[in-house]
């Protein structure tokens, strides 16, 4: 159950508790015209908004809400960033390379048709009060003039306390990110969604149209998202007008020492790489190639890849942040143009819809792109967190306890679920969901629709299982007998059981003494089963799920061997 504020009729609010309510609410139409000016003296941005937005919720609206993030990190402020940060035994003054440094973004007025509105900011939540309802189908335009200052972060070495600060500056580097007043999503089934910045859980926006007007040092290379339709120097500044169209954010780095790297890759996709130092390029490249050969092509005609000296690896529509340079990190941070980016969700309430996918795509890249083993994948690594993967991203006690759930069995999910309904068949179910999905936010039920429509099966029980308990799986080979029939062929039972609450089917593999396998796919369903196979060469060894398709934490008990010795016994005794 969550709390969320409704609009109801003409000037009336009232807060409900809901489980859920038939979806009414389109996506709302909105256009940001920004102009913003970086002083690199102050360290501060001024800047002028403009938005137009066009009421599509069903329903009257009284008020408009936006996001205020940059106030999360104002020094000394209860917000539940810092509160949060406390909780973890992190001190907030870690977060700023200078015992005098602030971070915050002040609204200086908000006005529309020239008549100044009247606000309020909780946290970072700004509420504006509107003069007039505004109906269904109406359009509005605010302008709003505000500052942010940008802190300098402290060095990433620091990263528990820096891994949530994601915009700032660094060795005269900006990361700018989270910026500007954005327009809170109103959801048919929620209304407001009002999450307030965390340092677990990430964003969630409408998709938008965004004009953009930056002014920078003359000799500051800028690396964001959309395309940059123009540069200008005038004299010690620089000019630079960016549009991007349907995407629900919108972040820029810049800075004097990058180094940029242009490439044209198939589907007319320009790959910009900002680089201070790390080789990026030819990672980049062949990672948004090979995305969108699997996934579909992708979603715009820029994609940036910039090397930040704020916070670790992070995506942004059209561009991401990274940190180390590794490959991991850069596939990782890819693969979210899809998986975030073009498809997008709401991350606080089910972050698994792009973390999980985002992980498993990196898992992909390594297996079938650099020959890497089957076990890179998470399900090698899976440790039953305790926590259902569909869990609040702000509910989780720990990074660690988030990472475990969202990532790695989010990603295992995803792996086992390739399993169940086949790899052509997950391939196909991928696909079509990002080319139903791309620039609109999906939910876990949307993407559980598609891979039932795809597959043509009822995967409730595996949904339901595998992301909403922590329910577990045991498999075990107890007993294993075999004989040589008559015809020298021979015959082996094993009897399989499964322990646990948790379902899903099971590959068990028999290895020949000729070296040869017999496999047979158990679906799972009862505690034990009976399974027979006739083979031309005597069996060496049982086992369950060779390949890890399943999630199982305890797998010690999942073979079972014939020794030598028994074999020449039994073959000298007929069986």
């Amino acid at each position: 159950m969550r709390t969320r504020i409704f609009a109801v009729g003409i000037g009336l609010i009232c807060v409900v508790s809901v489980f859920s309510v038939a979806s009414f609410a389109l996506p709302n139409e909105i256009t940001y015209t920004i102009s913003a000016q970086l002083d690199t003296a102050k360290n501060i941005i001024t800047a002028t908004e403009t938005v137009r937005f066009t009421n599509r919720t069903g329903t009257t609206l009284t008020e408009l809400y936006f996001h205020v993030v940059p106030n999360a990190f104002k020094r000394g402020a209860d917000t539940k960033y810092q509160q949060e940060l406390q909780r973890a035994g992190i001190p907030p003054a870690l977060i700023y390379a200078s015992p005098n440094d602030d971070a915050f973004i002040e609204i200086k007025s908000v006005t529309a048709n020239g008549q100044a509105l009247a606000f309020s900011i909780d946290d970072t939540l700004m509420r504006v009060a509107l003069q007039e309802p505004l109906t269904d189908g109406q359009t509005l335009e605010l302008q709003i003039e505000f500052l942010n200052d940008l802190l300098e972060a402290s060095p990433q070495a620091q990263w528990a306390a820096t891994l949530a600060v994601r915009s700032g500056f660094r060795n005269s580097t900006y990361t700018v990110t989270l910026w500007y007043p954005k327009v809170v999503v109103y959801d048919a089934d929620e209304g407001w969604n009002l999450d307030k910045y965390s340092f677990l859980g990430e964003f969630y926006g409408d998709f938008a149209d965004y004009d953009v007007t930056l002014t920078v040092p003359a000799n500051f290379t800028i690396g964001c998202t959309g395309t940059i339709l123009s540069e200008r120097v005038e004299g010690t500044q620089k000019l630079v007008k960016i549009q991007a169209e349907r995407v629900h954010d919108f972040a820029w780095v810049a800075g004097p020492f990058y180094r940029l790297e242009e490439t044209e890759l198939p589907h007319n996709i320009r790959l910009r790489v900002l680089s201070l130092g790390l080789s990026m390029t030819t990672v980049s490249s062949d990672a948004v190639n090979f995305f969108s050969e699997r996934f579909g092509p992708y979603a715009y005609s820029v994609v940036t890849v910039a090397q930040v000296t704020v916070g670790g690896g992070m995506e942004y529509p059209g561009i991401v942040m990274i940190a180390g340079g590794s490959t991991a990190e850069i596939v990782h941070e890819l693969a979210h143009q899809w998986w975030y980016g073009a498809v997008g969700n709401d991350e606080m309430d089910e972050a698994w819809l792009d973390e999980a996918f985002a992980t498993f795509s990196e898992e992909l890249y390594d297996i079938e792109r650099l020959n890497a083993p089957s076990s890179a994948r998470s399900s090698y690594r899976f440790r039953e967190p305790g926590i259902p993967v569909l869990t609040r991203a702000d509910r989780f006690p720990s990074l660690r306890s988030y990472a475990q759930a969202v990532y790695t069995k989010g990603s295992g999910v995803l792996w086992m679920l390739r399993w169940v309904i086949g790899p052509e068949t997950f391939d196909r179910l991928l696909r079509e969901y990002y080319a139903r999905f791309v620039y609109k936010n999906a939910t876990t039920q949307d993407f559980i629709a598609v891979a039932e429509e795809v597959s043509a099966q009822e995967l409730d029980w595996f949904f339901d299982i595998w992301l909403r308990t922590t329910k577990t799986v045991d498999f075990s080979l107890p007993v294993g007998t075999w004989r040589q029939l008559e015809d020298g062929q021979f015959e082996t039972r094993l009897t399989i059981l499964r322990q646990g609450e948790a379902l899903a089917p099971v590959k068990v593999v028999l290895y020949l003494r000729d070296g040869s396998i017999v496999e047979t796919r158990w679906d799972g369903q009862q505690t034990t089963a009976e399974l027979t196979f006739k083979s031309a060469s005597a069996p060496v060894q049982a086992e369950i799920d060779p390949d890890h398709d399943v999630l199982e934490e305890h797998r010690a008990n999942n073979t079972l061997s014939f020794p030598a010795f028994v074999l020449q016994r039994a073959i000298c005794d007929g069986g």
